[in-house]
């Protein structure tokens, strides 16, 4: 029985996996590993963080919308693939419990993440809006500057609370500034000391215009009404740095605020970098039937893939990175795969769009739909009624329906909903025989011992002696596998002696104290070279130049 293991829960993996299981021989196994347990609907983000959408309309269970599809979901994250073994390493749950997936066809359609570390300050200290949970936390956090804001005297704090920056002009740009504000226009009411005047928003676009991607003459409409609704447009423009009070143009101008949204910065996750395959543009290139050249049963699709195709013109391009063509490319990989397994021949890619649409709030939106451009509120009831087409589940069909007719009638929540702060580090009590790591996990924090005693235990890879040792009050345990990163460490036994208690600082948190604190970071290393055998050191613990 051959298995197709497809990675990602996006648009291009989740409608791979559904018409795969349509065409696929009987007794095809398709699995699909995501890392989260439910698809989001990217497009419906801006209204989401506008609060014109509740969080949870934007997303789907997955089990409940492949449910009947003989589709096996798994909640996982992927650790490492192995091409010539034709396995994926994945790890589960809060114990980060480790195992490997065997696959006879692999689908990689894990997307692109945020990558803003090209501009100083920008990952520290912008909005990106590439998950419901990033279009949450934006809409908590303008409904925050206008609380602030609304009893503040300090002009120079207040102006930079109602200034708010949206970098990039492309659709995710204009629709996420064009719903903010009309948010805030919305909201004003209820901030009796805030005037309209007051609030200043910007949209930076490097570019010579917005929306590269539709005809000018509607990009030139969308660019005037976003004008006629207070937006202030800097074309040509590029961001220089970013920090906590402003952002620095490259012509040197700079914008005080406290809202800088991010939409720029797309690129390759670690685990794609990794990757031994060829890469263009931080994407994996794949010849027109999404094959990934040099491995064997291995496919790539969405907007991780840079796929060759012909446009209606006949010139040669690559898929865009839309909702509507990863929906294309996932049904046509979907025949591909099923074809392959069959001993049928492959049909190369190839989709013909229907056409572009953005809105730009204010119930108005520009459309190019099979050569018919519109804009308004024409284009605005085209927009709404395409997204709502392409929304996956009856069910989330009427919940968006049912928001946006309600937004149409009653004002905004703007009620702040967020997750309990609780800090990074907290305490944590295990009692005397419970198990902290098993063999073979993956540390998800550092430990420090406050009370009490542990003791771990490490098999040797190399079929040495095993290691053990007892720890103590102010012992700590985690930092082997995490001051590196390195395939090779996993976890030994660690258990509790006796009822105990220890302080655990996240993963990324460690990471960061001990990489930017010199102190730190000689104390960690001369530490793992001190208490552990050579082979169960993470490869690189010797600072730059002393490597051999």
């Amino acid at each position: 029985m051959a298995r197709v293991l497809i990675l990602g829960g996006g648009f291009s993996g989740v409608f791979t996996a559904k018409n795969l299981a349509k065409s696929a021989p009987a007794g095809t196994e398709v699995v699909l590993v995501s890392e989260t347990n439910y698809f989001t609907f990217q497009p419906l983000l801006p209204e989401v963080a506008a609060g014109a959408l509740s969080a949870s309309d934007s997303v789907t269970q997955l089990r409940q919308l492949l449910k009947g599809q003989n589709v096996k979901v798994v909640q996982a994250e992927v650790l490492n693939v192995d091409f010539s073994a034709k396995t994926v390493t994945v790890t589960q749950g809060s114990k980060r419990r480790i195992k490997d997936m065997r696959y006879d066809q692999l689908v990689i359609a894990m997307g692109q993440v945020v990558r803003l570390d090209r501009v100083p300050g920008l990952a520290e200290h912008s909005f990106p809006v590439k998950t419901t949970a990033h279009a949450h936390r934006l809409r908590n956090h303008v409904i925050n500057c206008l609380e602030y804001a609304d009893g503040l005297e300090d002009t120079e704090v207040r102006k930079r609370l109602l200034t708010f920056v949206v970098i990039g002009a492309g659709f995710s740009g204009v629709e996420t500034i064009g719903e903010v504000k009309d948010m805030i226009d919305r909201s004003l009411k209820f901030y009796p000391n805030i005037a309209k005047d007051e609030v200043r928003m910007v949209l930076v676009e490097f570019a010579g215009r917005i929306l590269g991607e539709l005809p000018e003459s509607l990009a030139k409409y969308a660019e005037k009404r976003l004008q006629k609704q207070g937006i202030e447009i800097w074309l040509n423009t590029g961001v220089k740095a970013a920090s906590f009070f402003n952002v620095e143009m490259n012509d040197g101008r700079v914008i005080d605020t406290s809202t800088i949204v991010a939409t720029i910065g797309n690129g390759a996750s670690p685990l794609i970098e990794a990757m031994p395959v060829d890469k263009e543009r931080g994407k994996i290139k794949t010849d027109a039937f999404m094959r990934v050249a040099g491995v064997d049963g291995v496919w790539a699709v969405g907007d991780v893939a840079l796929i060759p195709m012909k446009d209606k013109k006949g010139n040669d391009t690559f898929a865009p990175p839309t909702a509507q063509f990863a929906v294309r490319e996932g049904a046509q990989l979907a025949r591909n795969i099923a074809a392959s397994l069959k001993g049928q021949g492959l049909k190369a890619f190839h989709y013909v769009p229907r056409g572009s649409m953005a809105s730009i709030g204010n119930y108005r939106a520009v459309a190019d739909a099979m050569g018919v451009r519109l804009s308004g509120v024409l284009a605005w009831l085209m927009w709404r009624v395409f997204y709502l087409g392409m929304l996956p589940g009856m069910v989330t069909k009427i919940r968006v329906v049912i928001d946006w007719v309600m937004d149409l009638f009653a004002p905004r929540n703007l009620g702040q909903i967020s997750e309990l702060k609780t800090g990074s580090a907290k305490f944590m009590r295990f009692t005397k025989g419970q198990t902290v790591f098993e063999p073979g996990m993956t540390a998800n924090g550092f430990y420090t011992i406050v009370e009490g005693s542990f003791s771990i235990c490490i098999e040797s890879a190399q079929g040495g002696e095993t290691f053990k040792r007892v720890l103590k009050k102010g012992d700590h345990f985690g930092e082997r596998v995490l001051f590196r990163p390195d395939k090779r460490m996993h976890t030994g036994r660690v258990e509790a002696l006796e009822d105990s208690v220890v302080l655990r600082l996240e993963k990324q948190d460690f990471w960061n104290l001990a990489h930017s604190m010199p102190m730190l970071e000689n104390y960690f290393r001369d530490y793992i070279k001190e208490k552990f055998p050579k082979d169960l050191q993470p490869e690189g613990i010797e600072p730059p130049g002393e490597q051999k």
